[in-house]
């Protein structure tokens, strides 16, 4: 097991942000933390890299608690791709070669290459998509053990964002990586991850592996028999209900995290009050 949280909590002043959430990352996989903007997805993955401490609750990374000496295993791209004003970017590959001995230089140079970065230019004049090929190239290089990725295909084109899906997932393969990935692109998601978290205000409210959860969940319409079960949410096509019998069909991961998220009823502002 690469990560563990149990019971975490974390508030801001008065503002309670996570609430007793649970849930572990294995190796080799990619790990999905799916929610809306505001979840407490981002407070999340800060208390997993230690930026952040909880008011109560256990965070463990590689069966530790987080500390200075697993730093060089943990490689991170925050959301809000926050830079050093004036480094060019020769100097942040001055700077992560330092920070990680195992830097891997074939890594970098090919998407340097790809991407036809300059590596004199100024990375703060980058817009917000090179930034974020720029952070990947840094952390996919680092040799860390563990990627942490706040929104990694942000601003990215369609091209560009399969191409990063596609790479994200032979990294893992070929590299024997871990990553978290923090989204709300559920369908970019489906395409690569292995297990998720569905977090919303606060909470995870449902985690498991994808081919689980596809396979203990039935979506049944209207008019059709209602298997022994939870209710889980409403969906346009019919009702989530988790259970292990028989009935209706078998739900995409989407349907599933939508149904999370949405619980009883999907808001709909044209209904007739």
């Amino acid at each position: 097991m690469i990560i563990n949280i149990e019971n975490v909590n974390k508030s801001f002043g008065s503002k309670h942000i996570l609430n007793n959430i649970s849930f572990s990352v294995q190796e080799g996989e990619i790990f999905a933390l799916i929610g809306p903007n505001g979840a407490g997805k981002t407070t999340t993955i800060r208390c997993i890299f230690g930026e952040l401490m909880p008011e109560s609750g256990k965070v463990e990374v590689f069966s530790s608690p987080v500390s200075s000496k697993l730093k060089e295993r943990i490689a991170v791209m925050t959301e809000d791709r926050l830079t050093f004003k004036r480094f060019k970017g020769a100097d942040y590959l001055k700077l992560w070669k330092m920070l990680y001995p195992r830097w891997n230089e074939s890594i970098f140079a090919s998407f340097m290459m790809h991407y036809r970065f300059n590596l004199e230019d100024r990375v703060e004049t980058f817009s917000m998509g090179m930034k974020t090929l720029f952070y990947l190239a840094l952390d996919m290089a680092s040799g860390a053990d563990l990627l942490i990725l706040d929104e990694p295909t942000q601003n990215l084109d369609p091209v560009i964002r399969h191409e990063v899906l596609n790479m994200l997932h032979d990294f893992v393969l070929s590299e024997n990586k871990t990553i978290v990935i923090s989204s709300h692109e559920i369908y970019e998601l489906e395409e690569i991850a292995s297990s998720f978290a569905i977090i919303n205000e606060g909470k995870v409210l449902y985690t498991d592996t994808i081919d689980d959860a596809k396979a203990s969940h039935r979506i049944v319409e209207k008019g059709e028999r209602i298997p022994h079960g939870d209710v889980i949410g409403l969906l346009n096509e019919g009702t989530l209900i988790r259970t292990s019998e028989d009935a209706g069909r078998y739900p995409n991961f989407k349907e599933i995290a939508l149904a999370y998220l949405q619980g009883g009823k999907a808001f709909n502002p044209f209904e007739r009050l």
